[in-house]
């Protein structure tokens, strides 16, 4: 018995070994191989993406990749795999990739075959409809007064139509349907059943082409035009339509989860959900490269991203130290080419209210002068507006254009035509909100440099350039 298992191991143990030599690896990550067709496909993948980053040779490629990898490895280390919060997205976008592997093509058919015989029941041999009509609504519970209005219009409408106008013209121009109108009245096929009854009456007691008198249902008066009428096509004759429909309602999705249900169920519990999704990976990922290594960008960039926000992008933007800071220290690199205005801008539809206005701005501009302005200005109606703070450069508001950068006034204030500004005009950023997208990125870019020289020195790798050498570029 100890031999049989120990050569069991030594059979598995050389299969590794087989394994792992056939594939030739570019570079180990905390012991983890990266194979050459891994690298390829991130590296051709990336090359392809026009304008997401600047084609890099290989070599250069190998290096961010290592530091991609060394990430995902520190990630890894801290468990953030096992986050129920990490499982649930990635589990769900696993799950998306592998369900065209699970479809049950026989429960597709099954319900198309259902949808059918459901619409076969339904018409009970009678023919299928499809007509437009021009709708005048009256609601239920409407005067008498409002149902002799709504009949004069459609009496009218009825004129017109019989002294040859157009019936879609008409219907898009006069209907109250105004879902079917845009479509000159037209609606989806119907059978008995389907819609109002005086409506059905009526609509089958027509042949193609033909037209109803006024039709009175609950909802107002109708003129219906029959557009075809037919009999329900065999099932045959309609299986890709009905196929098609049912795709576009997630038909497949539900396939694949009865067909995993259906294995779970018959392993009497030796299997859950998440171990026939496993099975269904290993296999389709054997056959298909591109999707295992599709899945496991994904899986370790939820990671990457997860690592890097914990430890240097949220203290970064949590640091506002740091980042004034950073501005004080480099105020030589955070210039603008063109002035910008800094502060609010104050509309108004006449002098009192605009001098009312700019009073409240200045005593509440560090607390809540939204409120302010409701309660001491626009009581009644809104006779003042406050836009900001605001920091913007010439061509970017055209009222500020006018009273900061000597522009035209525009011909359109919107009702607000006195104007006022509430700032100064800077020639440069004078603190580091001023420019702080580009302070963040300056921050995050050294503390990012200066983790990933730690990784380096505390996560082992090792590059294989003979390999690397050997990369396909598409």
């Amino acid at each position: 018995m100890k031999k049989t298992v120990v050569s069991t191991l030594l059979s598995m143990v050389t299969t590794t070994l087989v394994a792992q030599t056939t594939e030739p690896v570019v570079m180990t990550v905390a012991g983890k191989p990266v194979t050459r067709s891994e690298f390829e496909y991130a590296y051709n993948k990336n090359a392809s993406i026009a304008g997401a980053v600047e084609k890099k040779t290989v070599a250069e490629y190998a290096q961010m990749y290592l530091d991609y990898k060394l990430k995902v490895a520190a990630a890894e280390a801290a468990h953030l795999d096992t986050l129920q919060s990490f499982r649930t997205e990635f589990m769900q976008y696993r799950d998306m990739q592998l369900t065209p592997f699970m479809v049950d093509q026989a429960y597709i058919d099954s319900i198309a075959r259902q949808v059918w015989q459901a619409t076969a029941d339904q018409l009970k041999g009678k023919d299928m409809l499809r007509t437009a009509h021009i709708l005048v609504m009256v609601r239920q519970g409407s005067s008498e007064a409002q149902y002799r209005q709504g009949r004069h219009k459609m009496d009218s409408i009825m004129t017109l139509l019989n002294n040859g106008a157009d019936f879609a013209e008409v219907a898009r121009t006069t209907s109250d349907d105004r879902g079917t109108a845009a479509r000159g009245g037209e609606l989806p096929w119907i059978g008995p059943g389907m819609t109002l009854q005086p409506y059905e009456d009526a609509a089958y007691a027509l042949q193609a082409g033909q037209m109803s008198g006024v039709v009175k249902t609950d909802v107002g008066f109708h003129i219906i035009k029959m557009l075809e009428r037919k009999q329900l096509a065999p099932f045959d004759s309609l299986r890709d339509e009905i196929y098609t429909a049912l795709r576009q309602q997630g038909v497949e999705n539900r396939s694949a989860e009865e067909r995993i249900r259906r294995m779970v169920e018959a392993s009497k519990g030796r299997l859950t959900r998440e171990a026939v999704l496993d099975s269904v990976m290993q296999a389709a990922t054997a056959n298909d490269s591109n999707l295992k290594y599709l899945i496991g960008e994904y899986h370790d960039g939820l990671l990457f991203y997860e690592m890097c926000n914990r430890t240097v992008w949220g203290p970064a933007e949590a640091d506002t130290v740091g980042l004034e800071r950073q501005f004080a220290d480099n105020k030589a690199r955070y210039t603008w080419d063109e002035p910008r205005f800094k502060g609010y801008l104050v509309t108004a539809k006449n002098k009192k209210a605009l001098k009312a206005a700019l009073k409240v701005l200045k005593k509440n501009v560090k607390g809540d002068w939204r409120r302010a302005l409701r309660a001491e200005v626009n009581k009644d109606s809104i006779v003042a507006r406050i836009s900001g703070p605001m920091l913007v450069k010439k061509g970017e508001n055209l009222r500020v254009d006018a009273l900061a950068f000597k522009g035209e006034q525009p011909k359109n204030t919107h009702g607000y035509p006195y104007a006022k500004l509430y700032g100064k005009t800077l020639k440069a950023p004078a603190v580091y909100t001023d420019v702080r997208s580009q302070v963040l990125s300056d921050v995050r870019t050294r503390e990012e440099q200066k983790w990933v020289e730690q990784l380096r020195q505390t996560i082992p790798y090792q590059l294989f350039p003979e390999v690397l050498a050997t990369v396909k570029e598409q």
